[in-house]
């Protein structure tokens, strides 16, 4: 009988562990008994009173003593991470407007980012960053020339991964400068543009203004001064091309006011070809060619002289090599 009771607790041990086991995993064999075999002598030996077999000890524990951060889990039991991660920023792709051009002011659009989000740029010159370009807009100098620009821009806000977006490439920035016009301002006469320095080889092309106004049929470099446009101011449009390269339109400071030309002098002598002994009104000195004499109204010669030549006055006539009558 003593051996019976002794068999019935080893069962209810045993029972005992299976359950313990299946409670850390079904999957995972129970663990090895860390006692020797048990011999006939067991059998006769008193039932344990003092504590329970490890495995019951191992069912009874916290799950918590059994994970921990890094360490393998045991099987059935899952690990979860509270490591968080940067939120993403709405980033445009930024534009620029203006004309590329040596002297002509480009300004980067960034577009819409997320609210709140701090902006910086950076500005390029064929992929190379630009020494002081950091502001939202930039004015390329002679040293671009033939370079292709784009800027880029760079967004931070607390809590998001920092962005950065890039234009696309202007075209290759020209160099053009301001028309000059030279020439009178007079109706009748001919004005002339002349263009200054301009990247090499670019094609010209030339419109005519009055008041601000185009002038029909006014594209050549010249232009002649119509009548119509008196009391008004002349300004040339020349427009440069070039492959690759930005177009470039430049306006020219204005003409004075167009006036009508001076009326030309008169002429202080006319010749006489008739034989009339009188002279054109307004030319009274008669001339005598073959003698070298001019003779006046008032002189005693005067209506008995046929002249070669008439004078405007008597000092016209000393100009002309002529003297005086004596009488």
């Amino acid at each position: 009988m003593g051996n019976s009771l002794h068999w019935r607790t080893i069962t209810s041990v045993l029972t005992t562990t299976v359950l313990a086991a299946a409670l850390l995993g079904a999957s995972a064999p129970p663990p090895e008994p860390t006692t020797p075999p048990l011999s006939p002598s067991v059998f006769s030996a008193p039932a344990p009173t003092t504590s329970a077999p490890a495995a019951v000890q191992l069912a009874s524990a916290p799950a918590s003593s059994a994970v921990s951060t890094g360490s393998a889990a045991a099987p059935g039991v899952a690990v979860t991470s509270s490591r968080s991660t940067a939120k993403t920023l709405r980033a445009p792709t930024p534009r620029i407007s203006g004309a590329a051009a040596v002297g002509t002011r480009l300004t980067a659009s960034p577009g819409t980012w997320t609210s709140g989000t701090s902006l910086s740029y950076r500005w390029h010159a064929d992929g190379k960053a630009i020494s002081g370009g950091y502001r939202s807009t930039f004015t390329p100098t002679t040293a671009h020339q033939g370079k292709r620009i784009t800027v880029q821009v760079t967004g931070k806000r607390a809590g998001y991964a920092t962005a950065s977006k890039t234009s696309a490439a202007t075209l290759k920035v020209a160099r053009s400068s301001a028309p000059k016009i030279s020439g009178s301002a007079t109706t009748g006469k001919t004005l002339s543009a002349s263009v200054g320095t301009w990247t090499w080889a670019t094609s010209f092309s030339y419109q005519w203004r009055a008041n601000g106004t185009t002038i029909k049929g006014a594209t050549s470099r010249t232009y002649k001064v119509a009548s119509a446009h008196k009391g008004k101011r002349i300004s040339v449009v020349v427009t440069g091309k070039k492959s690759g390269h930005t177009t470039v339109t430049r306006t020219s400071a204005t003409t004075a006011t167009v006036k009508s030309p001076a009326p030309a002098a008169k002429p202080t002598r006319v010749k006489v070809t008739s034989s009339s002994f009188n002279c054109p009104k307004g030319y009274p000195v008669k001339g005598n060619a073959d003698s070298g004499i001019y003779h006046v109204p008032s002189g005693a010669f005067y209506s008995r002289t046929k002249p070669e030549e008439c004078f405007t006055t008597a000092a016209a006539a000393k100009s002309a090599g002529y003297r005086a009558s004596k009488r």
